[in-house]
Parts: C-alpha cells; structure tokens; sequence
C-alpha cells in the first residue's frame, strides 16, 4: 500500500513539475521575444547592434528546447510509430513496453551523468561578448535529462501500477 501511495505521489509531482517547467519555458519565450525584437530595433533602427544579446538569447533558445523537450516526453508528445506494435501479442507489447520504458530512464541517467561532465569540464571556459562561462548554457543539458529520467521512472511504475495504459 505504501508504494501505491509512493507511485501515486511521484505522479503528482512530475504533473506538478510539468505545469512549472510549461510556465518557466513560456516565460523564457516571452523575454527571447521582447530581447530578439530589441535586437532588431538596436541594429536596424538605431544602427547600433547589441552584440551581447545574442550571448543571452542563444542560451534561452537552448533551455526553451530541453525544458520542452520534457515536457514533450510527459505529455507523449514525441513521435511514435506503433503500427508494428499492434501486431504484436498484448503481453509481449507489455514487455516490449516495459524494456523501452527502462531503456529511456537509463539513456537519460547517462546523458544526465555525461552533461554533469561537460559542465564541470567548461566552467572556466570563456564564452561569446560577455566572455561568462558557459556553465549556464550547458547545465540545461543534465537539467532536462534528469528530468526526463524522473519522468520515465513514473511512466515506469505507471504502466505497472496500470498495465493497460501502456
């Protein structure tokens, strides 16, 4: 009963997480939007281009794309072919199900560990006009994927919790 209430807790929480990361990368568009419109404004009206601009939008792009990237896996917004799934016994699907399920949460723990590495390797690397380390830029990478790795452990336990969902 307890890991009932554990998996259903898990669940409200990545639904919980899912509505704020919606939140921050709709922000994050929303401010890329009014700095790419200065921008413009800057360099064509003004004839003075802000070149440090481009230091804050390119991150924002790269965090917009992992964060959704997350929020696509939550909501099996990502491409599927499952015409060659539907062939297949519903028992075997179940399985097959279940070791794709553990496949995903295990590529994403590495591509978390391996984004760890690639921050901690370009921390005092210098990076475009404002010459800041690049650690901002690239911790989206092991953010996003631990996040995804937290939504397959819930997807996993769902579709055993709930066989007929998978």
């Amino acid at each position: 009963m307890k890991l009932l209430s554990a998996t259903v807790f898990l669940t409200r929480f990545c639904d919980w997480l899912n509505r704020q990361i919606s939140t921050l990368t709709a922000i994050i568009l929303f401010f890329m939007l009014i700095l790419a419109g200065g921008a413009v404004f800057f360099r064509y009206v003004l004839g003075d281009a802000l070149n440090w601009m481009e230091d804050v939008i390119l991150p924002a792009f790269v965090w917009m794309g992992l964060l959704g990237t997350s929020i696509a896996f939550r909501l099996k917004g990502h491409i599927r072919v499952d015409s060659l799934m539907k062939l297949i016994p519903i028992k075997a699907r179940e399985q097959i199900n279940r070791l794709t399920k553990l496949t995903i949460i295990a590529f994403s723990i590495y591509l978390t560990v391996q984004g760890i590495k690639v921050v901690y390797a370009t921390k005092s690397m210098p990076w475009g006009v404002l010459q800041l380390p690049p650690t901002y830029f690239y911790v989206a990478f092991p953010i996003s994927f631990f996040i995804i790795s937290i939504y397959g452990i819930d997807d996993f336990l769902k579709g055993i919790r709930e066989p007929d969902q998978t």
